[in-house]
């Protein structure tokens, strides 16, 4: 017992012009033709909708409380048609993303600022994410999209490398004089170093940085995460070596930051789940990530802080 749009339209010209006469003026159709709609639709629904007095009609109160829900209707209609509109137009989106804690803590914020610089009705949903969670966030996870440094290996995900960071020597402040301004391995050996768990990526590059010189260390304290590693160090337990990013949360007033006489060890990625939508923002993204990175393999190392090179 539905009634058509073009029903309705009918009707709520007709209780807004109080006339058939007017009503047709409204639509611009012949008035017989809207007279023939609303005596279907009484029929339709089996009750009348207006009194016919001295060549007036009035509307029943059956008809007002049609009118009512109809209008409710059509205030969501328009409500959602405004939304679409600001969608299309981008005034208005939220951007839903995870990060890995070496890039999410001041890499990505850096990225997501240049990004709402240039689009203010964005909203974001930064998610720091555990290694364990990275892979779950993008195949089930509410967000588009997370960052970390190691690649993915999954048939509904694409991993695509977006930049590279470099590792650096943490060095508390009361040892950070026998040390030059870059790092050589052998330098290193007979120092107390944080050390990574070895089948994390720190752990790996770390391997790769000291084991050709053979330098071994005096002791060592073994952590799994890179924040670990810079408590430590900033606490005076050891030299820590980690990657660039996460040198930045470190304090300076603890720690000495030393470049190290090794090639870029860290590969950043994009992750993305490709059996599911993205907006066109994580695009946006993924391209102010790689701009941002560009810069900063450009620049003198350890000096990357907020806002440089955008």
């Amino acid at each position: 017992m539905s009634l058509t749009l073009r029903q309705i339209e009918m009707f709520r010209a007709v209780m807004t012009a109080k006339s058939f006469v007017g009503a047709a003026r409204i639509l611009r159709v012949a008035q017989p033709t809207v007279t023939n709609v609303i005596a279907r639709i009484e029929d339709k629904l089996g009750l009348p909708l207006f009194q016919r007095q001295g060549g007036r009609i009035y509307p029943t109160a059956e008809a007002a409380a049609i009118l009512a829900e109809i209008d409710r209707a059509f205030v969501q209609l328009e409500q959602a048609v405004g939304r679409v509109d600001r969608v299309a137009r981008r005034e208005t989106a939220m951007l839903r993303l995870g990060a890995a804690p070496s890039v999410g803590r001041r890499l990505v914020p850096e990225v997501l600022n240049t990004l709402l610089a240039e689009h203010g009705g964005l909203t974001v949903h930064l998610e720091i994410l555990s290694v364990a969670q990275v892979l779950d966030y993008v195949l089930n996870g509410p967000g588009e999209c997370a960052v970390s440094i190691f690649p993915i290996a999954h048939g509904a995900v694409r991993s695509s490398r977006v930049g590279n960071a470099r590792l650096v020597c943490l060095v508390p402040c009361d040892m950070s004089d026998r040390f030059g301004a870059t790092v050589e391995p052998i330098a290193l050996a007979g120092q107390t170093l944080i050390a990574f768990e070895p089948h994390t990526v720190h752990g790996q590059v770390m391997a790769r940085f000291l084991d050709p010189a053979s330098a071994i260390p005096r002791r060592t304290h073994l952590v799994r995460f890179a924040e670990s590693a810079v408590g430590l160090a900033e606490a005076g337990l050891g030299i820590a070596l980690v990657d660039e990013f996460s040198a930045l949360s470190a304090d300076r007033a603890r720690v000495a930051v030393r470049q190290v006489a090794f090639p870029p060890a860290f590969d950043i990625f994009l992750h993305v789940n490709h059996e599911r939508p993205v907006s066109h923002f994580t695009e946006l993204f993924e391209r102010a990530l790689s701009r941002r990175l560009a810069r900063i393999a450009a620049a003198e190392p350890c000096t990357v802080v907020g806002g440089a090179g955008r």
